[in-house]
């Protein structure tokens, strides 16, 4: 029987028809993937449902019978929950509270702590998960803060679960346990929709898939039926082949970067770098690779002197970068493409325009007599989204209406456009669509061919094994080995690496 039902669903926004005629259906007790390329209408769609935008044309049954939602109130009260990739959380309340934050339960406007407790422990407990209720969201992991937003919307009773990009934020392992946690949930009868990218991951743990290309449905089936090359090729709408890149020896060339007993220390902390030595050189892409959380995040920004390490020296061509400002190290060449688009490189309310000469505002042609000038800034800007498929309505778009996709791409506009020597890369491609992906790597790739040198920061072990010319393995602030990204090397290797042994052991 069919829980929901979707209709001929059509949105328009001003330039962009983000749905078409779109039509879904999810059963009671499946896990139904949406796919499809950014800026498909995946999560315009599933905004509809959830009562953030409007539908300008179809309908919407549940259970059977027509219903209108006009506002999130109106899908949690039928029992829709949906959790946004980017979570919806108060990080300096307790997980009890955000959990229950904005309800009126009896006793309110007092809160009955105990009361609330047992009824999310129940919960909790119901469907094995391990939460702490009295510590701050701040202090949790990306994977127990999404547990925290499935608790949400189950203590809401929501019969059906969106769930946004789910994956795209989980190291492997936690994308292991949250699989586990989707079976159990359908297991007591909910009702999933998966908005992903991730072609493994759908035919891994989906019922059913709907695809969307360009804001129509191109094919709705059962998984067991397809296969992911079937699937890509709906996405696309033609063949996609991620291409083997071909390794480069390097240990000849011109060091790029030179990393000697690089620490970091923080007050009342751990040591969270721990005598780091490298070497990036010319014509080489070097990965980092770990379990998230393991000192990538602290690397990147010592590099690119948002952080001032504790110990060691860097140097760009055998110049010592230490004391550079981070406008110094960029005008040298430094080009860094943050984990976090949304918080460290973009500004979101901010005009394409604007967020594309954040590096170069104050420079001719672009500065003028103290002020900007908007016409070589728009020329630029203009030549700059047609080279890197930049897909917008104008110049003028604030950054937050654009795709994942084309919002990385402006990025990749903005750091790459100004012949980069050195690009430190953290998680280039997380969350973007298999077109998209292809389109950065080979980015990174042309950056490596004309001279640059590239530091891949991945927990995407594929990724990194695709495109690496040697591996950096860090495990808790330490390098555990540095090894040539040869055909004979074993992924256990690495994944025993990344666990805490060193090279010699895990060889």
């Amino acid at each position: 029987m069919d829980l929901l039902q979707m209709r001929n669903i059509t949105k328009t926004f001003p330039g962009v028809h983000a749905n078409e005629d779109v039509s879904l259906s999810v059963r009671e007790g499946e896990i139904h993937a949406l796919l499809g390329e950014n800026g498909a209408g995946k999560t315009t769609l599933m905004n509809i449902l959830y009562g953030l935008y409007l539908a300008d044309k179809g309908n919407i049954l549940w259970k059977g019978k027509p219903v209108q939602i006009s506002c999130p109130e109106d899908a949690i009260r039928l029992g829709i929950g949906m959790v946004h990739q980017h979570f919806m959380l108060v990080k300096t309340m307790t997980v009890l509270k955000n959990i229950v934050l904005g309800l009126r339960e009896e006793g309110y406007p007092l809160f009955k702590k105990k009361d609330a407790q047992l009824r999310v422990q129940k919960l909790i407990s119901q469907y094995g998960f391990q939460l702490d209720l009295d510590k701050q969201i701040s202090e949790l992991s990306v994977g127990n803060q999404q547990r925290v937003e499935i608790i949400k919307a189950l203590y809401r009773k929501a019969k059906l679960l969106i769930l946004d990009e789910p994956t795209a934020v989980l190291t492997p392992q936690e994308t292991v346990e949250f699989f586990h946690i989707l079976r159990t949930l359908r297991q007591h009868g909910h009702s999933i929709i998966l908005i992903s990218h991730n072609l493994s991951d759908i035919m891994s743990i989906s019922d059913r898939v709907t695809v969307l290309r360009d804001g129509k449905t191109v094919f709705c089936g059962n998984t067991a039926d397809t296969t992911e090359r079937e699937l890509s090729r709906y996405m696309v709408g033609r063949e996609v082949i991620f291409e083997s890149y071909k390794r480069n020896v390097s240990a000849h060339n011109k060091a790029v970067l030179n990393m000697e007993g690089i620490s970091l220390d923080e007050a009342g902390e751990k040591r969270l770098l721990d005598d780091i030595s490298f070497c990036v050189h010319q014509n080489e892409v070097l990965g980092i690779a770990g379990v998230d959380g393991n000192g990538q995040s602290e690397l990147a920004e010592v590099i690119a002197g948002i952080r001032r390490q504790s110990a060691g020296t860097m140097k760009l061509f055998g110049e010592d970068l230490s004391r550079w400002s981070i406008r110094e190290r960029a005008e040298r060449g430094l080009a860094y493409i943050p984990a976090d688009r949304h918080r460290d490189a973009l500004i979101m309310d901010a005009e394409l325009l604007y967020n594309l000469h954040l590096k170069d505002y104050y420079k001719t042609p672009f500065a003028r007599g103290g002020l900007l000038n908007i016409p070589a800034m728009t020329a630029s800007c203009s030549e700059a989204a047609e080279r890197f498929g930049i897909k917008t309505p104008s110049m003028a778009e604030k950054v937050r209406l654009l795709s994942g996709g084309n919002q990385q791409k402006a990025i990749l506009a903005r750091e790459l456009n100004r012949h980069a020597k050195l690009i430190v890369a953290c998680q280039p491609t997380r969350g973007l669509d298999i077109g998209a992906t292809v389109y950065v790597r080979d980015r990174l790739m042309e950056c490596r061919d004309r001279g640059g040198g590239v530091l891949l920061f991945s927990t995407d072990l594929n990724e990194i094994l695709s495109m690496s010319d040697r591996i950096v393995v860090l495990y808790r602030g330490r390098v555990m080995g540095i090894v040539n990204n040869t055909p004979d090397l074993s992924v256990d290797t690495l994944g025993m690496m990344m666990g805490g042994r060193e090279l010699a052991e895990a060889m």
